[in-house]
């Protein structure tokens, strides 16, 4: 889940939220002030109640963030990569890159968001009780625990990706040693949970639920593709385990000067060349960035002409390195999404290749049929 605007770094843990947390920000502002803060404590001026019910909606987010910071401070701490996090449609998902490395780590980073939730509850609760007579601050706090504590429980919910399907799947992966196994095992539990709801959601429509039926059955919907897409990833990993970079690579590489033309490049280097991705150098040699053809048809015609590469190259900075020996699964979990703009190869610190999606692909498949050969 992409990140539509970013807010900031906390713990260094960058955060961002996606367009969809709108519309869900303005349903929990709503619901509180026009259901749950005026039968709780009537009386009150709507405009406080909307007010009130804005600051609910923020309290709400905040205990999200909260549920997902501890996820990815618990994951650093373990080894684990963390990209960031996102607050979207579903409420948060923290970005963890790579794989937990044990059983025992993928339970207290699963375990800790719950635990989390069930804290903040606790914690609004107390301080609702303390506050003497019901008014709005007490009628929030206690609305605070309540939807805590339903997060906290839903997450236990032992289907991808809640936090109870990742626990399943350590316990399984523990008990048989596999992680994939655990992961296959978990996700064939979690499917039973999601058609269940898709089931349920689909009855409500018929008993007139309408809204909350649709909304039930696409919940379940998710947890289905979800839990899908979390087997094929674990799959993905583990038949890249073992296997070097050398492998995937894609050698020798063509490098350009910087101060050619986008023009010049497109009419004289790039027909004679199958390759989308170019390292550039300047006149002592020195890699300077990497420019990728489809960024460069995509300019205005008339800048091409007066571009030089080094200008629209992405700074060499920027761009992830490796190296021939390293492990490709333990390479994708250290640089996540960060093989979407090409990986460069060294040795001796000399350039030896370069890596792509593409590569990645071409060694899944020909594994993939090695396997059914065998």
């Amino acid at each position: 889940m992409t990140p539509s605007i970013r807010l900031g770094r906390i713990f260094g843990i960058e955060v961002g939220f996606n367009w969809s947390l709108i519309f869900i920000f303005a349903l929990v502002a709503w619901t509180l002030a026009t259901t749950v803060l005026p039968q709780t404590v009537p009386g009150y001026e709507a405009l406080l109640y909307w007010l009130v019910g804005a600051v609910g909606a923020l309290l709400f987010y905040a205990s999200l963030l909260a549920h997902e910071l501890s996820h990815a401070v618990v994951a650093r701490r373990n080894g684990v990569k963390v990209a960031g996090i996102t607050l979207w449609l579903f409420g948060g998902v923290s970005q963890l890159e790579g794989e937990p490395p044990s059983a025992r780590a993928e339970a207290v980073i699963a375990g800790v968001g719950p635990l989390t939730s069930f804290v903040v509850a606790g914690v609004a609760i107390v301080i609702a009780e303390l506050i003497p007579g019901i008014n709005l601050v007490t009628a929030l706090l206690s609305w605070l625990g309540f939807v805590n504590i339903s997060l906290g429980l839903f997450n236990l919910v032992p289907a991808f990706p809640l936090d109870g399907g990742r626990l399943l799947s350590s316990v399984l992966w523990w008990r048989s040693g596999s992680r994939v196994r655990g992961v296959r095992d978990a996700v064939r539990v979690g499917r039973v949970f999601a058609y269940l709801m898709i089931a349920a959601g689909v009855f409500g429509l018929f008993l007139g639920a309408g809204v909350s039926g649709i909304w039930i059955a696409f919940i379940g919907w998710f947890l289905l593709s979800a839990g899908s897409a979390e087997e094929q990833g674990s799959a993905v990993r583990a038949a890249l385990r073992s296997v070097p970079v050398s492998a995937a690579m894609t050698a020798p590489v063509v490098t350009l000067p910087d101060w050619v033309t986008v023009d010049t490049f497109l009419e004289s280097v790039a027909p004679s060349h199958s390759f989308t991705t170019y390292p550039v150098h300047d006149s002592t040699g020195k890699l300077t960035g990497v420019v990728r053809l489809s960024d460069l048809v995509r300019m205005p015609a008339g800048e091409r002409s007066t571009k030089h590469l080094k200008e629209v190259a992405q700074p060499i900075a920027a761009v992830p390195v490796t190296n021939p020996r390293e492990d490709l699964s333990a390479m994708l979990g250290r640089i996540g999404g960060g093989l979407d703009q090409r990986v460069l190869v060294f040795d001796g610190g000399q350039l030896v290749g370069i890596l792509s999606p593409a590569d990645i692909a071409r060694v899944l498949a020909a594994r993939e049929t090695a396997g059914r050969a065998s």
